[in-house]
């Protein structure tokens, strides 16, 4: 039996966001586990300037078990159209991924 690993995005948001100053996933495996530096997060605009499409999961710190947090040094506050894509793959190779379009319009 297949399952896939379990990945969610709580931040950002799917559309419109008031500013963009973290990044937060979820990941959880039921069955073998996590592959360890399996973890994919891309933009496909910069951040806190890394290039966009740049893996920025060395970014991401533990906040507590399975869930990663990446604070931003520099806050997105304008951003008419952005993907975030993030995925993981377990120890069967089974992947699970999320792309979530968002938009920042933060207060001037």
């Amino acid at each position: 039996m297949e399952i896939s690993p379990i990945l969610t995005m709580s931040s950002p948001l799917p559309g419109v966001n008031p500013a963009l100053s973290r990044i937060v996933i979820g990941t959880h495996d039921y069955l073998t586990g996590l592959e360890p530096d399996s973890l994919t997060v891309t933009a496909d605009f910069s951040l806190d300037g890394i290039p966009a499409g740049e893996n920025l999961a060395k970014k991401f710190k533990e906040k507590s078990q399975g869930v990663l947090e990446y604070v931003l040094e520099k806050p997105v506050v304008d951003l008419p159209k952005g993907k975030v894509t993030v995925s993981v793959r377990d120890r069967q190779g089974n992947v699970s991924s999320i792309e979530r379009t968002i938009k920042v319009v933060g207060s001037k």
